[in-house]
């Protein structure tokens, strides 16, 4: 068993001031208490906030730094990829545009200085940092633990861990949101917000998109050696005031999913 501790973030969505608060909180902690740690994103770093690219640039600088940490690839993020690979013009202007206006693609394009006054669509993502797309490229699909799966959206039920489509693990809401069967292990992902402001545990996975980007608190779930698991909150009560908290887990057990609903913000 390992005994590095993980720390799972949840989407990030611009907010670097959000980011840099956790990751010099968990420094803090783990300096204080005395432990080894990687950092795992689960996605979403880009889109809608305002500071997308030092988000990335935190994101890089992790990875470079802390050994081990990984980058599971979000739906936004990989739409960036999507648009770069895109061979056919008039589909690539629409999937172009579709991320501007549709998926706060406008935001990302603002952090990296783009003028939109001068917009060139065959070259609107050369601003965006080469290194930036690179670690991009290089993303996960997901991270697996002893005890748990690390994901961006959630995992298709019966269908075994190798066999999933990427597509799918970016991507999909049901049916994983309401499954109350076993996937082995629990499922830690993001992509689909929270409702209580709290990261919540159902039956069989633990949701830790609180929203960052629309409510100002960002989570992490730090897991144990032993499996067990902590969270971990940068939350900015007021504007330019940044504070790191301990938080809970908002247990709804099993059933509760669909009754409840979630907010369905891609």
């Amino acid at each position: 068993m390992s005994k590095i501790h993980t720390f799972a973030i949840g989407d990030i969505h611009g907010r670097a001031d959000l980011l840099r608060g956790l990751l010099d909180g968990i420094l803090e902690r783990s300096a204080r208490i005395g432990y080894a740690y990687r950092i795992v994103f689960l996605g979403d770093i880009i889109d809608r906030g305002p500071d997308s690219r030092e988000a990335m640039n935190l994101v890089l600088s992790t990875l470079k730094e802390i050994p081990d940490s990984r980058l599971v690839l979000g739906n936004h993020d990989s739409f960036v990829l999507r648009i770069l690979d895109e061979q056919d013009l008039g589909r690539k202007q629409a999937l172009l545009l579709h991320w501007i206006t549709k998926m706060g693609g406008a935001a990302t394009l603002a952090s990296y200085g783009y003028d939109f006054s001068n917009a060139d669509l065959d070259r609107i993502l050369d601003v965006i940092d080469a290194d930036h797309i690179a670690i991009l490229r290089a993303a996960e699909k997901y991270v697996e633990l002893d005890r748990h799966v690390l994901v961006h959206a959630g995992l298709e039920p019966g269908v075994p861990l190798s066999r999933q489509d990427p597509y799918k693990l970016m991507w999909i809401r049901e049916p994983f949101l309401s499954f109350t069967g076993s996937f082995g292990k629990t499922v830690v992902h993001g992509h689909t917000p929270t409702l209580s402001m709290m990261v919540e545990r159902f039956h069989r996975r633990i949701s830790v998109d609180t929203g960052a980007c629309e409510r100002s608190i960002l989570s992490a779930i730090q897991i144990l050696p032993d499996g067990s698991e902590k969270i971990l909150q940068s939350v900015a009560p007021a504007r330019g005031v940044i504070k790191v908290i301990d938080g809970g887990i908002l247990d709804l057990g099993s059933g509760r999913t669909a009754s409840l609903g979630h907010a369905k913000n891609a």
